[in-house]
């Protein structure tokens, strides 16, 4: 669905001459950037698809996890940016915008209410010395700010840009950071999958020697896999935050394997004898059976012949009919009052 804060900005681009920048998260996934004037705009984004997808439509376009500090400073006139959904994440943004703008150069914010767009204004506009509040526009709300002295201090976006070891298995610390779904807690559906995963490797007749972790988030998964046999992982996911966090965990606990930028395997070449999938299913998304079929259909194309995935899904999630229509077979493995674990299984023939 698009996102009505991109015309906001989009028209707001079109006021201010020179280089700017646009700052975009899964906010903005399906917004049609043709809206967007692609001359002296260069994008970040924090998402492999969205980022595919700008550099296909012609923008310049940079994948990474919002290091904004890449820039010199005063290297935009303008910064545009679509309130993020998680706060230190918006923080670290605007106090990144204050600093790559030059005296009265413009942060242009948008969002909603309930996206907490009047409190960042306020927050953003002590921090620029440029008080004034968010406009409505519809459901929406557009604030620009100048940036103007001030001796107010910089946001607190929880040391954003730092991983840190806040993960803790059984006295074991995984590394993650701001910026990822559930980025300082074992989720709750990948925990029922953990408990489990070893009477899935056990229904192998030969130990798998290769399995993909398939939205890999800071790589929960993967380490638990890690721990039961010598496999080697390979792990995927769309996000940059969660792509470092992974990254570091690999090379913590010395895994064998990679972790790989993509969205839903889409860059991951190999085929494994196993897939393990906690995939980004959540209260509000029970209708989006494209995005379930995605992730199924990436589980059929990246399993060997014989080969077996893992998916823990919400009840409410139809991954059953999803994974028939492709022709897999489904087993209930486990379920609790939240969640269902499910086996797929690839014929040999196909």
């Amino acid at each position: 669905m698009s996102d009505p804060a991109l015309l906001l900005l989009a028209q707001q681009q079109q006021l201010v001459e020179g280089p700017q920048l646009l700052v975009a998260d899964e906010n903005l996934c399906e917004s049609p950037l043709s809206l967007l004037q692609r001359a002296e705009l260069t994008i970040v984004t924090n998402r492999y698809d969205l980022q595919q997808r700008a550099q296909a439509e012609g923008f310049n376009c940079l994948f990474n996890d919002f290091a904004l500090d890449t820039f010199a400073e005063g290297s935009f006139n303008q910064v545009l940016f679509r309130v993020a959904k998680e706060k230190p994440v918006a923080h670290h943004i605007i106090n990144q915008a204050r600093r790559l703008l030059p005296d009265n150069g413009t942060l242009c914010i948008a969002g909603a209410k309930s996206d907490g767009i009047k409190t960042y204004t306020e927050k953003a506009g002590r921090y620029f010395g440029d008080l004034h509040k968010a406009e409505k526009h519809g459901n929406y709300y557009l604030a620009i700010l100048r940036k103007l002295t001030t001796d107010s201090s910089p946001l607190d976006d929880q040391d954003y840009a730092q991983l840190r070891p806040c993960i803790d298995v059984d006295g074991l610390k995984l590394y993650s950071k701001p910026g990822q779904f559930g980025w300082n807690k074992i989720d709750q559906g990948s925990a029922l999958l953990a408990e489990h995963l070893p009477h899935f490797l056990q229904r192998f007749t030969t130990a798998p020697a290769t399995i993909l972790d398939l939205g890999c988030g800071y790589g929960y998964l993967s380490a638990m896999a890690s721990r039961l046999s010598s496999t080697t992982i390979v792990a995927t996911d769309n996000n940059a935050a969660a792509i470092l966090a992974c990254q570091q965990n690999f090379a913590a606990l010395t895994i064998a394997g990679k972790v790989i930028a993509g969205d839903c395997g889409d860059t991951v070449a190999e085929k494994f004898d196993a897939v393990i999938c906690n995939p980004p299913f959540h209260q509000g998304f029970g209708t989006d059976n494209k995005l379930t079929s995605r992730f199924v259909a990436s589980c059929r194309q990246h399993l060997k012949p014989g080969g077996k995935g893992l998916f823990v899904v919400n009840r409410f999630v139809p991954l059953e009919q999803c994974a028939d229509d492709q022709g897999m077979l489904v087993e209930n493995l486990a379920e609790n009052r939240s969640f269902k674990l499910l086996t797929l299984t690839l014929h040999k023939r196909c």
